[in-house]
């Protein structure tokens, strides 16, 4: 449902008058704000084990998503069933009743990198949080970036995702909002998303491609394309609300979502944004400075091609990724890093097929590799002695098995 100008304001003078909830606050007052939206109860179905608790707090966490982006947006909907899960395979056998017959016949199914995740298809959303810390668990994985998507389709009409225009405003904004979100609830702060995502710019060492730059919207592939449209996503999003207002955004989606459509909702020409994004960068996120070149070995001093390596680094006391390069057929690499206290993180891509999608072999640090024991990065984990900026060449990183062997521990189903 879309509210007009009216409700819209009835809502931001609400916003006003209530503070905003955080994790402590009570469901009576979530509940007191979400009555007066006048939608329909959301449909959540559960899936696999969750204790009453959790189906309540997770049901909480939806209505107060609601809430909050009917009063930041003017904009609420109950229209989706929200599936969440702690059984991928049962999450994916209600996925698959959403597909139309020639797609299941086709053999889709969920991703493997859904497994603490989620995705949104027609008007449903999927969230896997089988592998979910328990922080994330309670509070329902993405359920607020999730949502936003709901709310995207729900004003307008946003065409195709597989190049890097429209796909940076379409996940751009909803990182944007869940990160709003985050901060009202004092989970995590809109600073550290606005850093963290800087410097993950700066990995990229790239500027935003134009729409019609296809040759360099390709050079995005993997990890960096999900970098590119997430994380610098989030921050085009930002430099455009700061200079036309959360309306602007979604009337760009309310008038499609297209190229024409973000001339009239933002009163500039897609031309004109990269420019200007890109003076933006230049201030912001400028490439890393240092050089790191080397090669990755197995303990036979067999090259190991096909290796991605990222620049570990702390933001808040918590770790992020930013790209760093890739060995190429000959096991060698060449990176960029930062001034900081920083590690190259080792990361293998696990076989089609595998429940896991990437594996964390492990970092390399000042005095060498260390390996990681369950292939799951965790954002506060420390394994390698960090390492300043500086120029770094002729570095061997040995990983503590074979390529074979650490996918087959590394990837296993779990």
């Amino acid at each position: 449902m879309a509210l007009n100008r009216t409700e819209a304001a009835s809502l931001l003078v609400l916003a006003a008058s209530v503070v905003f909830l955080v994790a402590c606050g009570s469901d009576e007052a979530i509940e007191e704000r979400w009555a007066r939206l006048d939608v329909p109860e959301p449909e959540i179905v559960f899936l696999g084990d969750f204790t009453d608790e959790e189906k309540k707090a997770i049901t909480r966490e939806v209505k107060s998503v609601q809430v909050s982006f009917a009063e930041r947006f003017g904009v609420v909907t109950s229209e989706f069933t929200l599936y969440i899960s702690t059984d991928f395979e049962a999450l994916n056998e209600a996925y698959q009743e959403w597909l139309d017959p020639e797609w299941r016949q086709r053999g889709v199914e969920l991703p493997s990198w859904l497994i603490c995740n989620g995705l949104v298809w027609k008007a449903a959303i999927f969230i896997s949080v089988e592998t979910c810390d328990n922080e994330s668990r309670a509070h329902g994985g993405p359920i607020a970036h999730e949502y936003f998507h709901i709310l995207q389709d729900h004003v307008g009409l946003v065409a195709g995702t597989a190049s890097v225009w429209p796909a940076w405003l379409i996940e751009g904004s909803a990182v944007y909002a869940s990160a709003q979100y985050a901060e009202e609830q004092g989970r995590r702060s809109l600073a550290w998303r606005r850093e963290a995502s800087r410097l993950v710019w700066s990995g990229l060492g790239r500027p935003l491609p134009g729409p019609y730059d296809a040759a360099v919207s390709s050079m995005f592939t993997d990890l960096a394309f999900q970098n590119l449209v997430y994380e610098v996503g989030f921050l085009g999003v930002e430099w455009l609300v700061e200079r036309r207002g959360e309306e602007a955004l979604m009337e760009f989606f309310r008038l499609g979502g297209g190229r024409q459509e973000f001339r009239q909702a933002f009163d500039m020409t897609p031309d004109e944004f990269v420019e200007a994004f890109e003076e933006h960068r230049g201030k912001v996120a400028p490439p890393f400075k240092w050089q790191i070149a080397g090669v990755v070995r197995d303990p036979d001093g067999r090259p190991v091609p096909q290796v991605d390596l990222y620049v570990v680094m702390g933001v808040e006391g918590e770790n992020i990724l930013a790209p760093g390069g890739r060995t190429n057929g000959a096991g060698e690499f060449r990176a960029r890093s930062p001034e900081e206290h920083h590690t190259l993180g080792v990361i293998l891509r696990c076989p089609h097929g595998s429940r896991t999608f990437w594996s964390f072999a492990g970092e390399w640090g000042e005095k060498g590799f260390v390996g990681d024991e369950d292939g799951r990065y965790e954002s506060d984990e420390h394994l390698a002695e960090p390492i300043t900026g500086m120029h770094r060449r002729n570095v061997v990183i040995e990983l503590p098995g074979t390529r074979a062997a650490l996918l087959e521990r590394l990837c296993q189903k779990r």
